[in-house]
């Protein structure tokens, strides 16, 4: 179907001429629809802006609180580097050390029957921060064992043999040994041994833990050696105390009851 105009071609001239006008309307609103574009656009940049202040300003907090913490903390800055300086001695003490525990523990399984021990004085060797490990130092310590015996001098001698076999004692020798009638109920031997203190170097750890570590490691580490067994027919006794045979026999207190 073909249309027609059918309106006088002057009727159809002055529609033509009101065109313009119509187009500066649409051209208006099409602006004002941008405008409202742009302020919804900047409305939506502004609530973005005032979230991220926010942050910032909780960043801000967050941070002065650490630089209070560092402030805090600052006169221990250099503590790793002092620790790191020391640590090589730390580590020579701790390395060279002679471990008391394990010669008293030792010393109370072999001491025989026959003899009760009345003193003990030692010395260890000095401390060596150089010493290579697991060599004995040198010199080594020293310790000195006063006691009394029954009246045999084989009780002395198996004394003497059983400081040799003991773990960290070597060159055990007697100095003395003299029959007392007086001083004892019985008579007794009072005699007086010296031994060497080997310390080895490194036996028990090479290093002080100062932090982290497996324990199992630690336990590893620090676990004393196994001990030589005791000689052949020879039964186990804690050193003798006031309840020992020995002791017993030779208090010289009569009649005193345990």
């Amino acid at each position: 179907m073909r249309r027609v105009n059918l309106l006088p071609a002057e009727d159809r001239r002055r529609r033509m001429d009101g065109l313009p006008g119509g187009t500066a309307s649409l051209l208006l609103v099409a602006g004002a629809a941008l405008i409202l574009l742009f302020v919804g656009v900047y409305l939506v940049f502004l609530l973005r802006l005032g979230a991220v202040e926010e942050e910032v300003a909780e960043l801000d907090g967050r941070i002065s609180q650490q630089n209070a913490r560092l402030q805090e903390l600052s006169p221990y800055r250099d503590l790793r580097g002092r620790l790191d300086e020391k640590k090589p001695v730390a580590d020579g003490i701790f390395r060279t050390r002679f471990p008391w525990d394990d010669f008293l523990q030792g010393l109370a399984f072999v001491v025989p029957e026959t003899t009760a021990l009345q003193t003990l004085a030692g010395q260890a060797a000095p401390v060596d921060v150089e010493a290579p490990a697991e060599e004995p130092l040198d010199p080594p310590g020293a310790v000195t064992f006063t006691g009394v015996a029954l009246p045999e001098y084989q009780n002395v001698a198996d004394f003497v043999v059983r400081m040799n076999n003991l773990e960290h004692l070597s060159n055990a020798q007697l100095n003395s040994a003299e029959l007392d009638r007086e001083t004892f109920v019985e008579p007794a031997i009072e005699f007086e041994v010296a031994s060497e203190l080997v310390t080895v170097s490194g036996e028990r750890g090479t290093e002080v833990r100062i932090e982290g570590g497996n324990p199992a490691d630690v336990a590893d580490a620090t676990q004393p050696q196994t001990r030589p067994e005791a000689e052949p027919n020879a039964e186990p006794r804690e050193v003798a105390s006031s309840g020992s045979v020995s002791a017993d026999q030779y208090l010289g207190v009569e009649g005193a009851e345990r």
